[in-house]
């Protein structure tokens, strides 16, 4: 059997702690915690350290344990489910996208683009309070890239309500139309609370028509 050096064995020691360790810190502090308290105070650890020092004449250095988030009885929480292969609590996911849930309505469009002015006026009639970005101005231009991308819509406006996109003008003129609209405007506690055949409204996907020019405003259109 060949003989493994103390130094390569320190080191391989090393190169797994510090990989479980950042490992450990990216499932989260009470498992970081707890890694760390074993590399410290596991018996087992303590002999395997003590013998490469009496191998190499050089103690490894105790460090002492991190400060952490995690209490005693969270480390303990968390070795015993990692010990019986239970799957650890994941991060809370990022928020992602432009929708707000915590907004009731919002307007990504243009001053100048006929459709948003209509669908502000929708919002205005039944006082709904609402968030207006104007993409054309230059702060907001970069967003115009992303909410194609988000939407795989390429005209404005952009309506989001309670962060959820439903499409343009004509898909929020025809959500009032269905009595659906008050519905999206709940907050997720209030739909929670709802009536079972509340919670039961689906919002069917709309095809985006807004790029279809108002008869009142084109010019070639004859009267109907």
């Amino acid at each position: 059997m060949p003989r493994i050096s103390s130094s390569k064995l320190l080191g391989d020691l090393r190169s797994r702690a510090v990989a479980a360790l950042e490992r450990a810190d990216e499932l989260g502090g009470d498992l970081r915690d707890y890694l760390q308290d074993r590399w410290h105070n596991d018996p087992r650890l303590s002999r395997i350290k003590d013998q490469v020092a009496r191998v190499t004449g050089k103690p490894v250095a105790a460090k002492p344990a991190a400060a952490g988030v995690g209490s005693k009885a969270a480390n303990v929480a968390v070795a015993a489910a990692v010990a019986a292969g239970a799957p650890l609590p994941a991060k809370p996911a990022a928020p992602v996208g432009l929708g707000k849930p915590d907004v009731p309505a919002q307007i990504y469009g243009k001053k100048s683009c006929p459709w948003t002015g209509r669908a502000i006026t929708i919002l205005e009639r039944l006082k709904i309070d609402y968030d207006f970005v104007d993409i054309e101005e230059p702060e907001h231009e970069k967003l115009a890239l992303p909410l194609a991308n988000e939407t795989k819509q390429t005209t404005v406006p952009y309506v989001y309500l309670r962060g959820q996109f439903i499409g343009g003008f004509n898909a929020l003129a025809e959500v009032e139309r269905l009595g659906q609209l008050d519905y999206l405007l709940l907050s997720a506690e209030d739909k929670a609370k709802a009536p079972a055949h509340v919670r039961r409204v689906e919002v069917a996907a709309r095809p985006n028509t807004d790029e279809v020019a108002p008869a009142e405003l084109d010019p070639a259109a004859g009267p109907e």
